[in-house]
C-alpha cells in the first residue's frame, strides 16, 4: 500500500506535527476579512481592491472587485513554504491570481 501523508497521519499522530497538515485552501472567515480590510483600503486611496490591478494604469486601475470576483492568493507560495493564514493572504481578481501562478 503507498503511504499516504496529510490530514489522516496528522490525526492519528496526536496533533503534534504540524508539517502534516498540509492545507492549501483558505477558509471563508479568512477570505472575507482580507476582502473586507483591500476593500477599505481601496476606497480610501481610490485604486482597485486587488494590488496587482491597482499598480497598472488600464480601466481596472481603480476597478472594486466583488468578493465573487477574486481569489484568495498565497503571498509567499504554498509550494515555497508559504502559510495558509491570514497573514499570507491577499484577495486577488480571477485574472491576475491565475496569471501570477506559482509565484
Amino acid at each position: 500500500m503507498k503511504e499516504k501523508k496529510g490530514i489522516y497521519e496528522y490525526i492519528l499522530d496526536g496533533c503534534q506535527n504540524t508539517k502534516l497538515l498540509n492545507v492549501r485552501v483558505f477558509d471563508e472567515p479568512t477570505k472575507k476579512a482580507v476582502y473586507a480590510r483591500q476593500t477599505a483600503l481601496a476606497r480610501e486611496t481610490g485604486v482597485s481592491n486587488c494590488p496587482l490591478c491597482a499598480v497598472g494604469h488600464d480601466a481596472n486601475h481603480t476597478r472594486i472587485w466583488d468578493l465573487k470576483d477574486m481569489d484568495a492568493d498565497h503571498v509567499t507560495a504554498w509550494s515555497k513554504g508559504g502559510a495558509t493564514d491570514i497573514e499570507n493572504c491577499q484577495m486577488l481578481c480571477r485574472t491576475h491570481n491565475r496569471a501570477k501562478g506559482n509565484r
